[in-house]
């Protein structure tokens, strides 16, 4: 992800989104299964800092806190 406009409009678009992790582990699913805190501060926030780490649930509900870079389409 880009920006957190294109976050959004991924969330509310039901697109799948995959967390790109830095270190993966072989056969794991990194599906992204919710964003977890995205508050509404942030959320209406266009000038989001890509620097905040933002907390996903994926695969079989394991989580991690990730950059907004590291979030991509499917």
């Amino acid at each position: 992800m880009e920006n957190i406009k294109e976050l959004k409009e991924s969330l509310l678009n039901k697109e799948i989104l995959v967390w790109n992790d830095p270190d993966p582990i072989k056969n794991n699913h990194y599906t992204i299964t919710s964003v977890e805190d995205l508050n509404q501060e942030w959320f209406d926030n266009d000038e989001f800092r890509n620097d905040i780490p933002i907390l996903i649930q994926y695969g079989m509900g394991s989580e991690a806190q990730v950059y907004l870079h590291k979030i991509q389409k499917l």
